[in-house]
């Protein structure tokens, strides 16, 4: 009687253990997201006119072997123009965004993923500066691009893929100041009560006071950085003194412009968990690029009671019309912007410099 009385006292445990695991499991899930954000500087120079004096075609070929190596769950890329059909030939990945054209109609930015990517739109700037000089930004329809990610059944996030203006003079900064606003916008409808990830190159730096990235993505938005919170002690507010103290080249390792951005949302807590700057480099230890690859992992905690998704999630379907009406309105856009840069071009008033 004893025995059986034990065994059943086991079973009725058993049973409630096995219940409560499985409400456990239908609350609240965990996970990891591996990022990998790598600028694959894809620009159709030979090395002599280059301004990295690379060979982007044979860096281009090694740069996939590089990348799978890192194991990511997602890969965000910019610059990836004329030599996207070998990144993708070559990169492991289960799902790749459509590609919207080299130069000068594509914005150069895709998504390798091994999660299964949806609802993938593509938005130009609104404001750029540059033509023959600072950049020639505007000769590009730079941008951002976004995917609701699947992280699991029927939770998605939110992936961000950036590429501001560069150069540093202060009508790039301004540029660069109304670009995010512009998409801290967008985030907040397209986004809203998700959770996000904002990744990319933003061309700036906290120090760099004037371009207001920690003023937009920090204190207004909300959002938290890798790279601050896990090797710089949470502490946003970098100077240029923090660099002179460094004493050291920082380039790509030390407040870099590769940025990964993060917030909660619909139920879906993120947090950083590990990162790392990492310079892709061929046989000889030459860079393949002009940035260095930036690695995060995020952790995600779901909770399932807190869901509230009402959003419709399509894969991307390639329309050729659409694409070709793109391109047709670069192609023309760019045109009508040299051809009026061109007098100064001729008068000296504007120098072309290629390195």
């Amino acid at each position: 009687m004893k025995r059986k009385l034990t065994a059943l006292f086991l079973c009725a445990v058993l049973l409630v253990c096995t219940g409560m695991t499985a409400f456990a499991a239908e609350d609240a899930d965990t996970g990891t997201i591996k990022i990998v954000n790598y600028n694959v500087d894809g620009l159709p120079l030979p090395a002599f006119l280059s301004s990295t004096g690379r060979d982007p075609l044979a860096c281009s070929k090694l740069i996939p072997e590089k990348l799978n190596a890192l194991d990511a769950d997602i890969i965000a890329v910019q610059e990836d123009f004329n030599f996207h059909a070998i990144l993708k030939n070559r990169i492991d990945a289960k799902y790749t965004t459509y590609h919207s054209g080299g130069i000068p109609f594509g914005d150069g930015l895709n998504f390798y993923s091994n999660l299964p990517l949806y609802n993938v739109t593509r938005v130009p700037w609104e404001t750029a500066y540059g033509i023959f000089d600072a950049g020639s930004d505007e000769l590009t329809p730079k941008g951002f691009i976004v995917s609701s990610v699947q992280i699991a059944e029927g939770v998605y996030v939110d992936v961000y893929d950036l590429h501001a203006d560069a150069y540093g003079a202060p009508p790039n900064a301004a540029a660069r100041v109304a670009q995010y606003k512009q998409l801290l916008s967008f985030v907040d409808n397209f986004s809203k009560d998700h959770a996000v990830i904002i990744t990319g190159d933003t061309n700036t730096r906290f120090m760099h006071t004037e371009s207001e990235l920690r003023k937009q993505f920090i204190d207004e938005a909300g959002f938290k950085e890798a790279w601050v919170e896990l090797c710089n002690d949470g502490n946003y507010n970098i100077t240029y003194a923090d660099i002179e103290k460094r004493g050291e080249d920082y380039w790509g390792i030390w407040d870099s412009v590769e940025k990964v951005f993060y917030r909660d949302g619909g139920g879906v807590a993120l947090e950083a968990l590990e990162h790392e700057f990492i310079l892709l480099t061929d046989p000889d230890g030459n860079p393949l690029s002009d940035h260095s690859a930036e690695l995060a992992t995020l952790s995600y905690t779901i909770d399932r009671s807190a869901l509230n998704d009402t959003r419709t999630y399509k894969k991307e379907v390639y329309n050729p019309f659409r694409t070709f009406f793109n391109h047709v309105h670069y192609f023309f856009k760019a045109l009508k912007l040299i051809l009026g840069e061109l007098p100064k071009v001729l008068s000296g008033e504007i120098e072309i410099v290629f390195k």
